[in-house]
C-alpha cells in the first residue's frame, strides 16, 4: 500500500501580526498595500517551510482570503455580499453570497488573491469550494434551476484556472462538506458529477474532492466513480465501518491531522489512523493530509502539526509495514 504524497488540506491561519494589520486596514489606519506585503512575506515563509519538510504539494496559504467564498462573492457579477453566517458548526463565519442574477465572470479573480509568482517551479495546491457546496452556502434569488447555478460556478472555476496559465496549480482541491452533510438524492449526485466533469475536463492537473466535517460514507459509493483523481476523507468524522470493503481506482487522502483540535498528533498516531483507513478502503495509493483547513488553530499550533505530518510522511513514504 503506497503512501505517495503529503499536503495540507486547506487554508492556513494568519499570524497575529497579520490579523492586526487587517484590523488596522479596516479602521483606515493602514494601507492595503502594506497588508499585502506582510501577507506575501508570511506566504513566502510558509512555502519555504513546506519545501524544507518535503511536502509533495505546497499550499500558498491563501492568507488574503477572508473566507473561501469571499473572492467570488466580491468579484462575480450577479452576486452580492450577504450577511455574516456561521461556517458549519465552527466558530468561524463567512459572508453569504446572495445570487441576484446569473453568474458572470468579468475579471480575473484568483490572481488578486494568490501569490503565484512565489510558486514558480513548485508543485502547488489550490483550495477552492466545490460547486454544489458553493450553491448550498449561498442564497439563490435568481436561478430557477439550482443545477444551472452549480454548473455555471464550475465553468467559472475552469475559466479562473485557465487565466493562471503556466502558473496554475498541479493539484486542485475542491472542499466539499455539503456533499456529506447528508445523503444526496440521485438527481443531485448526477449534477455534482457533471460539475466535477466540467472542471476535470478543463483542468490539466490532479483534481481532489475533500469530504470533511461529516461522515464520508454519506457520499459512498457514488463518489468512488466520480471524475476525480483523489478523494479526501476526514477520519475524525467518519464511521470507518460504514466504508469498509469499498475500492477506489484513484488515491485516497486521509486527514490524519485534526485541524479542529490543538492536540499535536504523534507520528505513531498518524500511522495508526492511516492503517485503519487502509484496512477499510482499498485504493491505488494514499496521501497524508489534514482533515480540514488549519485556520481554526493558532499559527504556532498549525506549524507544529505541519511538522508532525511531514515527519510521519517521511516514516511511511513508499508503504506501510
Amino acid at each position: 500500500m503506497e503512501v505517495e504524497a503529503c499536503h495540507l488540506g486547506g487554508v492556513m491561519p494568519r499570524s497575529e501580526e497579520l490579523i492586526m494589520a487587517f484590523r488596522r486596514f479596516a479602521e483606515g489606519r493602514e494601507t492595503y498595500d502594506s497588508v499585502v506585503a506582510l501577507a506575501r512575506r508570511e506566504a513566502s515563509a510558509l512555502i519555504e517551510m513546506q519545501r524544507r519538510l518535503g511536502m509533495t504539494y505546497i499550499v500558498e496559504g491563501q492568507l488574503l482570503w477572508h473566507d473561501i467564498l469571499r473572492p467570488f462573492a466580491e468579484h462575480l457579477e450577479g452576486v452580492k455580499v450577504g450577511p455574516l453566517t456561521r461556517w458549519f458548526d465552527n466558530n468561524l463565519f463567512y459572508k453569504k453570497p446572495v445570487i441576484v442574477s446569473n453568474l458572470v465572470r468579468t475579471t480575473s479573480i484568483l490572481e488578486k488573491y494568490v501569490f503565484t509568482d512565489l510558486l514558480k517551479g513548485v508543485n502547488w495546491k489550490l483550495i477552492l469550494l466545490e460547486p454544489y457546496t458553493f450553491y448550498s452556502l449561498s442564497t439563490n434569488q435568481s436561478y430557477s434551476r439550482w443545477e444551472d447555478l452549480v454548473l455555471d460556478f464550475a465553468g467559472i472555476i475552469v475559466d479562473e484556472l485557465r487565466s493562471l496559465k503556466d502558473s496554475g496549480p498541479a493539484l486542485l482541491q475542491l472542499s466539499a462538506p455539503s456533499l456529506v452533510e447528508k445523503r444526496l438524492d440521485m438527481d443531485r449526485v448526477e449534477t455534482v458529477k457533471e460539475a466535477l466533469r466540467v472542471i476535470k475536463n478543463g483542468f490539466g492537473g490532479l483534481l481532489m474532492v475533500h469530504l470533511f466535517f461529516y461522515d464520508a460514507s454519506n457520499a459512498f459509493p457514488w463518489i468512488l466513480d466520480a471524475p476525480v483523481d483523489i478523494v479526501g476523507i476526514d477520519p475524525y468524522s467518519t464511521n470507518l465501518e460504514r466504508v469498509r470493503g469499498y475500492s477506489f481506482e484513484g488515491a485516497l487522502a486521509i486527514g490524519c491531522i485534526d485541524a479542529r483540535n490543538s492536540y499535536v498528533e504523534s507520528s505513531e498516531e498518524i500511522g495508526a489512523i492511516l492503517s485503519s483507513m487502509v484496512r477499510c478502503v482499498n485504493a491505488k495509493s494514499y496521501h497524508l493530509t489534514t482533515n480540514t483547513d488549519l485556520e481554526y488553530l493558532p499559527r504556532r499550533v498549525a506549524d507544529a502539526k505541519i511538522e508532525r505530518l511531514a515527519a510521519a510522511y517521511r516514516l511511511l513514504r513508499g508503504g506501510l509495514s
